[in-house]
């Protein structure tokens, strides 16, 4: 089943929708080209792309109604890629459709530009039906998705530690992560951010606090921001 955070219109009649793939999965983009393209359905098949380098460039010349974008791409990831085209494509809606299913990657994508998003385990119909209200305005979420930002409202906040002076509230979150004993690339994969990403903040961390490793880092955030 798929949940909407809003409601949609119902797309014009004898519309039919171009809708492009990013998925570097070269089966289930094989699965996503034919479920698009099947005859007497609203959608027309607008292109797919292994990667968000490869497809950046024809996704603006074209501009299709909706892109279904992976967040596991090579090089740049798929929040990455939303981040860069949603505020220059409007008219679109980019809806994710990924394996994961953890509230912060969730949060990340609708804030980046996500119209929608949908786990990979979901039926054929689930993903037809949430192109489709994405495409009329709505915001489409696998159940279990939709379940677990509720869950995620309910429970209280966890405390986090007070700033560090001199550090970005983000560098501060990410120092925060490794302090719990997470890896950079775990670090980058939690806040839907590339793995370059997370290097270059922690190279800004060190030079503000002149060391030279993420344990020596870690140590100095945790002694002062006991």
């Amino acid at each position: 089943m798929i949940a909407t955070l809003e409601p949609a219109a119902t797309p014009a009649a004898n519309r039919i929708l171009q809708v492009a793939v990013i998925e570097d999965d070269p089966t289930l983009r094989l699965f996503l080209k034919k479920l698009i393209s099947k005859p007497g359905g609203q959608l027309a098949f607008a292109g797919a792309w292994e990667s968000a380098e490869a497809a950046a460039k024809p996704l603006l010349e074209t501009r299709p109604d909706v892109v279904v974008v992976d967040l596991e791409l090579p090089h740049m990831c798929g929040m990455d890629l939303i981040r860069h085209l949603a505020p220059r494509m409007p008219a679109t809606a980019f809806v994710v459709l990924t394996i994961h299913d953890d509230s912060q990657r969730v949060f990340a994508a609708l804030r980046a530009g996500a119209s929608g998003y949908l786990l990979k385990s979901s039926k054929p119909s689930e993903i037809i039906a949430g192109i489709l209200q994405a495409s009329a305005g709505g915001a489409p979420l696998s159940q279990e998705i939709a379940l677990l930002l509720i869950q995620s409202f309910q429970n209280p906040a966890k405390t986090v530690r007070k700033r560090m002076p001199g550090l970005t509230p983000r560098e501060c979150q990410i120092l925060e992560m490794l302090s719990e004993g997470m890896v950079p690339k775990e670090v980058s994969d939690k806040l839907g951010i590339s793995y370059a990403t997370v290097r270059d903040y922690l190279k800004s961390v060190y030079a503000k606090l002149h060391v030279r490793s993420r344990t020596e880092a870690v140590i100095k955030y945790l002694d002062q921001t006991k």
